[in-house]
């Protein structure tokens, strides 16, 4: 019924907004009426912070957007987000609050949207390290924890379990769709050129499987990933990483029954019990006969504010999601807009430094090189730092080549520097509908884009003339801008990709760490410290903005039956996996899809 409600919702905004605007300013009102009757978070002296953590981290801003507002205007519930650096911050603030007693660490990460990336957690785990110096403790509570949950409540002193509750971790995977059997059986057709052994960005449109080739870079990635990962949770739990994959082995997925036996968790408590050990720690709730807690999500609205500083700041820039040509949509990185975005901080004499934090698969090369181009112009004016997050690879690479320093995780995907070209066509599907297509063209190939035939052999090599073009720049440009021998960039290249520990051997990044250590350093490079007031961009979006960009599709979903839901959404999913292929030139720097290590 809330699905509907939201259904019904958004489509009557969008008709009613198109028709004069009333009904916007009416939720607008009830939103901020809705709001101001809100109580003011208040943070409970001696209290335990609980930070839940069913929430999706992302590295940009995270603001207030349509859909999130009408669910709070209806009253329902929404699934949490927030930003990497708002939730490392205050997590750090709470370990110096002399007002937060420890902390609690409940429920299990989100991964909407690509979030909550192995590489992000990484910060998140070492956040509460570092809250741990206080002396405070941390508890981890978990009833079905993911590997990403174990990574992170490894951290913690001490690990409960929930008895009836199960490790969802049977190790790590790549699996990858193939729809080269698809496309065969529906006469959807896709051309694909490439240079670089390894660049298996349009495998997945001709295969039916992984390659040779990709499959031996895909599994050196992930062994590099699960043998950090193992070193992570074995430590936590004071026990030989050999153990917990022998069991992972054996069972697949430990009982806490088993996770207990092994020591991977420390004791099994209902929530009763729980609460009953939390109230030692803070004290018992009179109102609430639970024990004193604060929300982390109230704790940040209290204690994370805005840094400003009449010094100067550094500007962190978020490029997540496809690099697409133009200006791109929400979750992409239109290379117009991010382009825009940095020759404004470049002309802009409050900053002092940039840091480009990338995660991408990458996407169109001009795209990349139109970004390219703003970052080498603001590395003259000051320090340009990278911090690569979950993945930074192939077009994402490309942008951060020229930093003056690159940072990286230990499991960030970087690598693949390596092009491709990939034309689709539907030439047979039509024909086996009795559609045909017929032609005038003053020119040889003159109809050479469209997608309604094959392109010829002949055609091919031109646009292999064209990858290979792309192909030499890249090599040039990470050759130019990492300072390495042309022939050692041609030797790690070939479109291969490498866990963040290899980058660091090879000389693709400079350091392992994090944003936090990216920032630290311009900050010090800009003359402002290591703690520099910092601006972040794009600005978080907000559900006026979203409105005005998106009313006429709020419109086609107003037709829209709910019964086609499954089938609309399966739509957009194949929407979003082609509409990255969007270069004027037909020519990619760009992974076969966004990679989720499970």
């Amino acid at each position: 019924m809330k699905g509907f409600l939201k259904t019904f919702f958004a489509s009557l905004l969008a008709i009613l907004f198109a028709a004069g605007g009333l009904f916007v300013f009416i939720l607008v009102l009830i939103g901020v009426l809705s709001s101001m009757s809100q109580p003011v978070p208040q943070v409970a002296d001696g209290s335990v912070l609980v930070f839940n953590m069913s929430t999706a981290v992302q590295d940009r801003p995270v603001g207030m957007t349509r859909d999130a507002f009408i669910d709070e205007a209806i009253g329902g519930s929404r699934q949490a987000k927030v930003s990497l650096r708002t939730l490392t911050r205050g997590i750090r603030a709470a370990g110096e609050d002399d007002r937060i007693e420890g902390l609690l660490l409940t429920g299990s990460f989100s991964t909407e949207g690509g979030a909550s990336g192995f590489a992000a957690l990484k910060e998140v785990r070492e956040a509460i390290e570092a809250f741990k110096e206080s002396g405070k403790p941390v508890v981890a509570y978990a009833v079905y924890p993911s590997s990403r949950d174990m990574y992170v409540i490894a951290a913690a002193d001490t690990v409960y379990m929930n008895p009836d509750g199960l490790v969802s971790d049977a190790g790590m995977s790549m699996s990858y769709p193939y729809l080269g059997g698809f496309m065969e059986k529906y006469g959807l057709g896709v051309q694909v050129t490439r240079a670089g052994e390894y660049k298996a960005a349009a495998e997945n449109f001709v295969l039916e499987g992984m390659s040779d080739p990709s499959r031996e870079a895909n599994l050196a990635v992930l062994e590099d990933f699960w043998a950090e990962y193992l070193q992570v949770v074995a430590a936590g739990a004071d026990i030989e990483p050999s153990l917990y994959e022998e069991k992972l082995n054996e069972f697949g997925m430990l009982a806490a029954s088993d996770a207990e036996s092994i020591g991977l968790v420390d004791g099994l408590l209902y929530t009763d019990e729980l609460i009953a050990k939390m109230q030692e720690v803070s004290s018992k709730d009179a109102a609430t006969k639970s024990f004193v807690q604060t929300s982390l999500s109230d704790y940040l609205l209290d204690a994370v504010k805005p840094e400003y500083s009449s010094d100067g700041f550094v500007a962190v820039v978020y490029a997540e999601g496809s690099i697409v040509n133009g200006e791109g949509k929400e979750g992409q990185i239109g290379g117009d807009k991010l382009a825009r975005e940095i020759r404004k901080i470049r002309q802009d004499d409050k900053v002092k430094a940039l840091v480009l934090r990338v995660n991408s698969p990458g996407g169109s090369a001009l795209a990349s090189e139109v970004i390219q181009r703003e970052i080498r112009l603001a590395k003259e004016k000051m320090p340009v730092v990278v911090s690569m997050g979950t993945m930074a690879a192939s077009g994402g690479y490309w942008i951060s080549a020229y930093a003056d320093k690159i940072y990286a995780q230990p499991n960030t995907l970087t690598g693949s520097i390596g092009v491709i070209g990939v034309f689709f066509n539907y030439e047979e599907l039509a024909a086996e509908h009795g559609v045909n297509f017929d032609t005038v063209k003053t020119t040889e190939h003159a109809d050479f884009m469209g997608m309604f035939r094959a392109k010829t052999d002949r055609e091919m090599d031109l646009v292999q003339r064209q990858v290979d073009f792309v192909y030499d720049a890249f090599l040039e440009k990470v050759s130019e801008g990492r300072g390495l021998e042309l022939d050692a960039v041609k030797a790690l290249a070939e479109g291969r990709i490498w866990s963040g520990v290899d980058a660091l051997d090879l000389g693709l990044v400079d350091e392992l760490g994090g944003l936090g250590e990216a920032i630290a350093y311009a900050g010090q490079e800009a003359g402002l410290g290591d703690s520099p007031a910092i601006k972040e961009l794009p600005a978080a979006s907000n559900f006026l903005d979203e409105l005005l960009s998106d009313v006429s599709q709020q419109a086609a979903d107003a037709s829209t039956n709910i019964a086609l839901k499954p089938l609309v959404d399966l739509y957009r999913e194949a929407s979003e996996m082609t509409s990255r292929f969007n270069d004027p030139k037909g020519v990619y720097t760009v992974l076969p899809y966004t990679i989720t290590i499970e």
